[in-house]
């Protein structure tokens, strides 16, 4: 009885160090993969400590805001892959809008630029065929890396957020005002096309009737 009583009172600490060693296990494995494609890290809790008031979230997903799963397993892949590149077909088709739906502006006004220039040597009677080749020749590589530049203006956003005073809800709302999406540009970038467009059509025509009197 004594031998018997022994092991089952041995059986409770080797049962508990089990459950204690799948615990660190499970934090490691979620560490690890918290850290993976640079994203914030969420705060450890002990396992007698109450939840937090505010449930952690990804930030991959609250930086992106709208379609964060599709950006979060692109970003993933690539990782996974170690490549750059990742095929968009919005950023491909969208003649830039995708840029400023995504509030990558500085790329948006070049491409704003580049679409100038394109309509501007329309005008002058450069060879259509030429200019449409040279659009198409931007939209594939924007369809390609547009999912490399929109993670690189991420892992900005979360160093930046990483490093901001404040507790992890804090920072996360930090994040998820850094990121998000803004139709707004979206509009303003497709009225500012065609007014660049009326007005170099203007002046285009403008030229044609000049006439030039000795």
């Amino acid at each position: 009885m004594l031998e018997i009583r022994s092991r089952e009172g041995s059986s409770a600490p080797d049962l508990e160090s089990l459950r204690s060693s799948l615990r660190a296990f499970a934090r490691l494995r979620q560490d690890a993969e918290a850290g993976a494609d640079g994203s914030l890290q969420e705060p450890r809790l002990e396992d007698d400590a109450a939840p937090p008031e505010v449930l952690p979230l990804d930030s991959t997903k609250t930086f992106v805001g709208p379609n964060g799963t599709y950006y979060d397993e692109s970003w993933r892949l690539m990782e996974w892959r170690g490549a750059n590149r990742s095929w968009n077909w919005a950023a491909a088709l969208s003649l830039g809008g995708w840029l400023a739906y995504r509030r990558l502006y500085d790329h948006a006004v070049l491409h704003s630029a580049w679409l100038t220039l394109i309509i501007l040597q329309a005008l002058s009677g450069a060879p259509i065929r030429l200019l449409a080749t040279a659009q198409i020749v931007v939209a594939v590589l924007l369809g390609a890396y547009g999912n490399a530049l929109y993670r690189r203006r991420f892992r900005q956003a979360a160093e930046a957020a990483a490093h901001h005073d404040g507790d992890y809800p804090t920072q996360l709302a930090v994040l998820a005002a850094a990121g998000g999406t803004d139709r707004r540009a979206v509009w303003l970038m497709t009225l500012a096309m065609v007014g660049v467009s009326a007005a170099l059509l203007v002046f285009r025509q403008s030229l044609d009737g000049v006439r030039v009197v000795l």
